[in-house]
C-alpha cells in the first residue's frame, strides 16, 4: 500500500510541464564529426570510428565516448535519468531491444525465468551463464531500453510495463525509448545491441548488433578482478 501511495504520489508531482519536458528531451548532435553524424571515412569522425550501416556511414560510439543524458519513466513510473543512476562503481549493460525481438524474448526470459532456450543459440557461449550471475547479485547493472512495440511503433510507457509484465526481473531497469532519441546516438541494426559501459557511462565497448562484444569484454575485466 505504502509502495502505491509512493507511486501514486510521484505520478502526481510530476504530471505537468516539467515531467513532459523531461520525457520530450532531445539529443543534440552537432554535425560535423560527433557520435551520430553522416561519415565517409574514420577521417570524418572526431573519434575516428565511421561505421557503415545500411542507411550509411555514421560515426559511432567508441572507447570513453560519453553517453549523452536520456529520460524515461521505468516500470515502476519513476522518472530515471541515465546520468543520476546510482552505479556504485559497477559496469553497465545498456541493451537497445524491441518487444517484436526474437532473440530479446529469448534473453529476457533466460534472465527472468532461467529460460535455456537461448542455450540452443548459434550466439550463446557457456561462460555467459556468468553474465546473469554478476547481474543477480548486483555486481553489474542492466538496462533495458525498448524503442518499439510489437507494432513496430515507437515504444511508450506501456511498453515498458508489458515487457515487466512479461518478464518481471527485478534486476533490470526496464525504460523506453519514446522518440528514438538514444536509438539515433547508438543506431542499433541488430537486436538486442547491447553495449558495455563503465560506472560513468562512458563506452568500454560498443556494437550496433548483438550481444557477444560486450558479454566478451565484461567476462575479460571480471576475470582481471
Amino acid at each position: 500500500m505504502l509502495k502505491l501511495f509512493l507511486l501514486i504520489t510521484f505520478t502526481f508531482l510530476f504530471s505537468n510541464e516539467e515531467l513532459n519536458k523531461k520525457l520530450n528531451y532531445k539529443i543534440e548532435i552537432e554535425c560535423p564529426g560527433n557520435v551520430g553524424c553522416e561519415c565517409v571515412n574514420n577521417n570524418d569522425c572526431k573519434n575516428e570510428n565511421c561505421i557503415r550501416i545500411p542507411k550509411g556511414g555514421y560515426c559511432m560510439p567508441t572507447l570513453n565516448d560519453t553517453l549523452p543524458n536520456f529520460y524515461s519513466l521505468n516500470q515502476f513510473e519513476e522518472l530515471v535519468s541515465l546520468k543520476d543512476i546510482k552505479t556504485n562503481g559497477k559496469f553497465v549493460l545498456l541493451e537497445m531491444g524491441t518487444t517484436w525481438c526474437a532473440p530479446c524474448n529469448v534473453l529476457a526470459s533466460w534472465l527472468t525465468w532461467g529460460d535455456n532456450e537461448i542455450e540452443n543459440k548459434r550466439w550463446w557461449k557457456p561462460e555467459y551463464k556468468r553474465i546473469k550471475d554478476l547481474i543477480n547479485n548486483d555486481k553489474v547493472i542492466l538496462i533495458t531500453v525498448l524503442y518499439e512495440n510489437e507494432n513496430r511503433e515507437n515504444a511508450n510507457y506501456d511498453t515498458v510495463y508489458e515487457w515487466y509484465d512479461n518478464f518481471p526481473d527485478e534486476h533490470t531497469i526496464i525504460l523506453s525509448d519514446n522518440n528514438k532519441e538514444l536509438h539515433k546516438w547508438l543506431k542499433p541494426t541488430g537486436i538486442p545491441a547491447i553495449t558495455l559501459l563503465d560506472s560513468n557511462m562512458n563506452v568500454v565497448v560498443y556494437t550496433n548488433r548483438g550481444l557477444n562484444v560486450a558479454f566478451d569484454k565484461l567476462l575479460e575485466l571480471v576475470n582481471e578482478k
